[in-house]
């Protein structure tokens, strides 16, 4: 186990992140969007709603006054690009994951398209804006990846500067967890992903289920994919790939980053998910192991379809998480709160989260859900 004390989580619905710490007996930092009333340990408010590092989170560490050396700090969220925060980070502990600099690399489409296609990785093709009129195209933003705006769209004339557009490729949405250490990687999960339309995307990542059986075919076809990007940009630590299954595996985009599916495999690591999220970025030669946990889980994040002060009993919902305390007020378009389930088999796993869902939506008789 490593010897640092102090474990700064910043991003948003960190819920799981940090009750997958509690057991370590570590003093737990998060600095979170939300501040859901079941997160562990200490919380501080960022207040903008993607939970991205900003000068709010770089303040509320420096206030703490913690011991540089007894601390760490991970953050699973995206980073302002005004200036290198992963840097401004190191004044007050050790950053955990790929830094700023390896992640603007990433994101840059228009080297990585060129990479990509010399290595023979499918991925949707870019359109140019002359190209849209009258067709779907997958719409992306220069500065991020990770679930927004993967779904096809209507040709608009308001087109957003800062966005490109890519080829709508019909098929199933994916992605394929992996755990990177030392330029070497194991693929932790697949999972198939599901959005939903809210005020701020066509796609809202919304959730998943987890240890998909896929042909292995397309199996290998994501192993080249992922060793391309751990042996190009020296990946460490939990990250994950989206990608569509159509006639063949087309690449997506990357997360460089802990995702917010990682935490349906806490039973493959022997000390939880971020245990070995930490590990895998430590400069020791230990290996990662994961156990073979072939049980299914799956989550559902419900959104408000009409703003609201949520004030609902949720003790006898105990499959519930990230959930908001009582009289927060819940903006439309927002997240409400988490449903999670886990089972012997997916069929048994569908079923449980149709009731459970049905049970929020009960309780929830006011507010439509989206």
């Amino acid at each position: 186990m490593f010897p640092q004390n102090n474990i700064v989580l910043i991003g948003n619905a960190l819920v799981s992140q940090s009750k997958s710490l509690r057991n370590l007996k570590k003093r737990v930092i998060n600095i979170d969007s939300f501040n859901d009333k079941d997160l562990i340990g200490e919380n501080y408010l960022n207040p903008d709603p993607q939970g991205r590092v900003n000068k709010d989170v770089i303040l509320i560490i420096k206030n703490l006054n913690l011991d540089k050396k007894d601390t760490l700090i991970i953050a699973s969220s995206e980073y302002e690009n005004d200036i290198d925060y992963f840097t401004e980070l190191k004044k007050y502990g050790t950053p955990l994951g790929n830094s700023q600099s390896n992640i603007c690399d990433i994101y840059d489409h228009r080297k990585i398209f060129k990479k990509l296609k010399k290595q023979n990785i499918k991925f949707p093709e870019k359109l140019s804006n002359s190209e849209l009129n009258n067709k779907d195209y997958i719409k992306k933003s220069f500065h991020s990846s990770g679930g927004l705006n993967l779904k096809k769209n209507e040709f608009s004339e308001d087109l957003n500067k800062d966005e490109f557009y890519q080829t709508f490729i019909d098929g199933d949405s994916y992605s394929v967890i992996f755990i990177c250490k030392n330029k070497e990687f194991s693929i932790v999960g697949i999972n198939k992903i599901f959005s939903k339309k809210t005020k701020f995307s066509e796609f809202t990542f919304s959730g998943a289920y987890s240890n998909l059986d896929l042909k292995k075919e397309v199996i290998d076809s994501l192993k080249r994919i992922i060793n391309f990007f751990v042996k190009n940009y020296n990946l460490v630590g939990l990250n994950g790939i989206d990608f569509i299954l159509s006639d063949d595996v087309y690449f997506l985009e990357i997360n460089p980053r802990i995702t917010q599916t990682c935490f349906m495999y806490e039973d493959n690591f022997s000390d939880g998910f971020l245990n070995a999220h930490i590990e895998a970025c430590s400069q020791n030669n230990k290996k990662i192991e994961i156990n073979d946990d072939k049980s299914y889980f799956a989550f559902e994040t419900i959104f408000a379809n009409s703003s609201f002060n949520f004030n609902i009993d949720t003790q006898e919902l105990n499959f519930l998480i990230n959930i908001p305390k009582q009289n927060t007020f819940i903006e439309v378009g927002y997240p409400i709160c988490t449903i999670c389930s886990k089972s012997n088999t997916n069929e048994s796993l569908k079923s449980v989260m149709s009731k459970r869902l049905q049970l929020v939506k009960n309780k929830l008789k006011n507010v439509e859900i989206i």
